[in-house]
């Protein structure tokens, strides 16, 4: 997952419209979809600024933002700092390659970072491992789309071209999730280089772990 592409973007990461319109429209998909409630810990993989963790927040008891930039996390740091937030907890991590950490959690999402993972069935693996018995994961990304939908500056970071639901969907089953289900949460619409507007949609899909 490790790009420089996420470290030259980070200071701006939050000034593009889209991505904060998307961010909140799987936070609102996530909060009807999987009802998290004030007693649980939140693992949010993949946080890059804490757009996702921060909105949140309020819905959980504590929130651990992990992200394998360090860019992205010194900018969530700022945030926690100014607005001297003390239950959101930043995570160097990167699941491709690093241990899994101590902690537990009863809900664990993920906002459009499984298409920058090469080794996919290894990072699902370990959300299997990281959820407590009873706890749901919840993953956003893109439905398949034909390469057409990153910038070319961020090409290099991209390992999927979005996912086939009922192929994760398959995936998921075989790592052990039970009760899965999809919804699409948002369609973003943006340029391609041809300067036509295209839609790409994006899916929630949740799953327990039992």
């Amino acid at each position: 997952m490790k790009s420089s592409y996420f470290e030259d973007a980070a200071a701006t990461w939050d000034n593009e419209p889209r991505r904060v319109a998307m961010t909140k429209a799987v936070g609102e998909t996530i909060l009807r979809e999987a009802r998290p409630t004030k007693d649980m810990d939140m693992l949010d993989y993949g946080c890059g600024t804490g757009l996702l963790s921060l909105y949140l927040l309020p819905h959980v008891h504590s929130v651990t933002g992990a992200d394998s930039s360090a860019g992205m996390l010194q900018m969530l740091q700022t945030k926690l700092k100014e607005a001297d937030i003390q239950n959101l907890k930043i995570l160097p991590l990167d699941l491709e390659q690093d241990r899994l950490p101590d902690n537990r959690y009863h809900l664990v999402v993920t906002n459009m970072t499984l298409h920058h993972v090469a080794a996919t069935d290894r990072v699902l693996r370990a959300f299997h491992a990281l959820l407590l018995p009873g706890g749901m994961l919840c993953i956003a990304d893109l439905d398949t789309e034909p390469g057409i939908f990153h910038a070319p500056e961020a090409a290099a970071s991209v390992r999927h071209h979005g996912f086939d639901r009922a192929e994760l969907t398959s995936q998921l089953s075989q790592i052990g999730f039970r009760d899965i289900r999809d919804v699409t949460a948002h369609t973003i619409r943006r340029p391609i280089e041809s300067g036509e507007q295209r839609d790409f949609p994006v899916f929630l899909i949740t799953a327990n772990r039992r």
